[in-house]
């Protein structure tokens, strides 16, 4: 049989077998397709963070930040790991995945009730420089929490069942009807900080409704054993609270504290440079999501070679999308949110890098995941949690928004450095290599030019 190579293929069979390559289910397939829609979503959220930028200005868009991150905040908080332990018991005990998927859901209502709780007492004593309007609004979004806790709870079961077409697909629509949403409010001239915070929390009700209906259909059974199953998730999902908690906390609680210490309109700026930075943030996230599930099958050994691999060509990606971010930034910030913005061009660089360096963490921190580790992860990323918050109350008082990233970005390397340690002495494995080289380049070719044979290959045997 004639040597099938890319080059030679028709054009029509190279569309074929990327059509059977986007139908696949293959993890490499699921990593890609996920890795495209989290770029579809960056766009929404960049679009959508430009108009609310443009419409609201920078006190405006602090307000409505402060509206909508603590509901989302407290709920991801406190899931106490549920999700995480939903995954990898699923894994290991296919044929009680309906028993622990029903379990989660109702450790998760007890756990959002509690959030709800926790923001309508707090919310009034954080956020004393906003008007009394701004904080009612925080504590009735606080509403919301259980849904948010079931949320992730459904995301975990699309990924243990490897439905990653409706898990990316729910993703996707919600930012979607936001970005609708805030198109009809400037449509109508009705837009402003709190018509804008709804238009980010209402679109995912429904959907988040609709998904749970669906999963509980798909899983009629009986319960049994809900000891046995509920001890399952909580000893997993207390173990990997501490890396659950720390990612949850890295993302909101800069924004959180600066919300509490500096006026609406530094808020606003900083919302602004996280948005930005965390553009190229898709690439360890969309790894993530596949990789932990495949990991948890795995060998020791094997695992920890695929999450390296992971790593390696992720932090690389990464790397370059934030030096070019970093270079075109003094002339697209002004281009799409107005010169009242040109003050987040220092600490948008600073977090730049802080997410290169959080995302590589990330990912290496499913290694500990998938080996039934979590609490190595825990603690250790809790030594860089316990850095940040005093970090934060030190710097941003006296630096501003140069201080809230230099915080931030410290935390990160430190994280990295616990990661890279406790993999050498506790799981006792020599550290694979950090920088991409020829053989992952080659690797990457394989695993596309296999989709791109496959069909030829097949027709012709």
């Amino acid at each position: 049989m004639q040597q099938l190579n890319a080059k030679s293929l028709p054009a029509s069979s190279i569309w074929s077998s990327l059509r059977q390559f986007t139908k696949s289910n293959d993890n490499s397939s699921a990593a890609v397709k996920t890795m495209f829609v989290s770029v579809l979503i960056l766009v929404l959220n960049m679009l959508t963070g430009v108009l609310t930028a443009r419409y609201l200005g920078p006190s405006g868009r602090g307000e409505q930040t402060a509206m909508v991150n603590w509901s989302q905040f407290l709920a991801f908080s406190m899931s106490f790991g549920i999700p995480s332990a939903l995954i990898y018991n699923a894994k290991k005990n296919p044929e009680d995945a309906g028993i622990l998927y029903r379990m989660s859901l109702l450790i998760g209502l007890c756990f959002g009730a509690a959030a709800t709780v926790v923001g309508v007492v707090v919310l009034p004593y954080w956020l004393k420089s906003f008007s009394p309007e701004v904080v009612h609004f925080a504590q009735w979004s606080m509403l919301l929490c259980p849904l948010i806790v079931i949320s992730q709870i459904n995301n975990a079961a699309f990924q243990f069942r490897g439905d990653y077409k409706r898990f990316n697909w729910m993703r996707y629509l919600v930012p979607l009807l936001t970005l609708v949403m805030i198109g009809i409010l400037i449509f109508t001239k009705t837009i402003s900080p709190f018509t804008t915070a709804m238009a980010y929390l209402l679109p995912a009700v429904p959907i988040y409704i609709y998904i749970t209906i669906s999963l509980l259909r798909a899983y009629k059974v009986k319960m049994r054993d809900a000891y046995l199953n509920f001890k399952r998730l909580f000893t997993y999902g207390m173990g990997s609270y501490g890396n659950d908690l720390l990612g949850q906390f890295s993302y909101y609680i800069d924004q959180i504290i600066i919300a509490g210490l500096l006026r609406p309109a530094d808020l606003g700026l900083y919302a602004v440079a996280v948005s930005l930075s965390r553009m190229v943030n898709f690439f360890s996230t969309s790894i993530t999501i596949v990789l932990f599930p495949k990991a948890s099958e795995l060998s020791k050994d094997e695992a920890i070679a695929l999450t390296f691999r992971a790593f390696r060509i992720s932090t690389t990606f990464t790397l370059l999308g934030s030096l070019f971010l970093m270079i075109v930034a003094p002339f697209v910030i002004p281009l799409l949110y107005g010169k009242d913005f040109n003050t987040a061009l220092t600490v948008f660089r600073l977090l730049l890098l802080e997410v290169t360096i959080s995302g590589g963490t990330l990912i290496l921190a499913q290694a500990f995941m998938a080996l039934g580790k979590p609490k190595f992860v825990s603690i250790l990323q809790g030594v860089g949690l316990a850095l940040v918050i005093p970090l934060l109350f030190i710097l941003v008082p006296r630096f501003g928004l140069f201080g809230a990233g230099a915080a931030m970005l410290s935390s990160a390397v430190l994280r990295f450095g616990f990661i890279i340690l406790n993999i050498r002495y506790s799981l006792k494995v020599k550290i694979p290599r950090l920088l991409i080289n020829a053989q992952d380049i080659r690797w990457m070719k394989t695993t596309m030019n296999s989709y791109i044979r496959k069909k030829p290959a097949d027709a012709q045997g």
